[in-house]
């Protein structure tokens, strides 16, 4: 099973959609997908209509709950989320005082082959606990980047974390893209050039994005034929197809 961690090192960078909405686009594509929450915030959750019950990710990986007690299933056909609530928060600081930490959500997502195709991992911003352990959970990672000065400067630096997880960093998605600002062109072009083969389709700003949210769908079952679900498509059909050919 191909396990993709979403990453950001800022908050606000788009990554929660992305999350939510390319495992939206993959679960139409015929994929069965599992979404896994990993910020306490529970943002996925949120966007795909979920109010989390106990038990949640925090129970599973804490040891009292069983994995498939918390898996459940969402109104899209195909997509699964395992979420989260501030809960997990105090896993910051209680996962490093057990043994083997590092791969606590590794081991829950271990021998899932049966139940989904592709897992996809949102992840809370910076480069915490949190975020190191769902790196070592991924097959790969996908760094979300908006067309921000200060987002372009972090991506050596999530980079080198994938590397110490021993996981590659097979794509970066330019979020809320504009032609309007100047600085957002000059961010975009610079991506462009020093990270050509890692470029994948844009996301751009659309107001179908938060309607969607909002209704507590992907944009591609909530507006399928929006310029947004037209993206969101295009993305999962590239990440699919990577993936292939990464398993042949």
């Amino acid at each position: 099973m191909n396990r993709i961690v979403i990453a950001a090192h800022k908050g606000g960078s788009g990554k929660t959609t992305v999350a939510v909405n390319l495992a939206g686009a993959l679960a139409q594509l015929g994929m069965r997908v599992l979404l896994v929450d990993t910020d306490p915030q529970g943002a996925a959750s949120a966007a795909l209509g979920v109010d989390p019950q106990k038990p949640t990710l925090y129970e599973v990986i804490s040891g009292t709950a069983k994995r498939h007690e918390a898996i459940v299933g969402t109104t899209t056909p195909g997509l699964a989320i395992l979420p989260s609530d501030l809960d997990l928060a105090g896993a910051e600081v209680e996962l490093p005082r057990q043994e083997r930490w590092q791969q606590r959500l590794n081991e829950v997502l271990t021998s899932l082959d049966e139940f989904c195709d592709i897992a996809v991992i949102d992840t809370p911003p910076g480069l915490g606990v949190l975020s190191y352990i769902a790196l070592q959970a991924a097959t790969e990672v996908i760094v979300v980047c908006p067309p921000e000065y200060m987002a372009f400067r972090s991506l050596p630096h999530l980079r080198e974390m994938a590397a110490r997880a021993n996981v590659p960093v097979t794509g970066i998605v330019p979020t809320m893209t504009t032609s309007v600002s100047r600085h957002a062109r000059e961010v975009l072009s610079q991506l462009q050039d020093e990270y050509p083969g890692l470029l994948l389709p844009s996301i751009p700003r659309r107001v179908a994005l938060q309607d969607a949210a909002l209704s507590g769908l992907p944009v591609t079952t909530f507006e399928p034929n929006s310029d947004a679900a037209r993206r969101f498509m295009a993305l999962a059909k590239e990440v699919r197809d990577r993936a292939k050919n990464i398993a042949a």
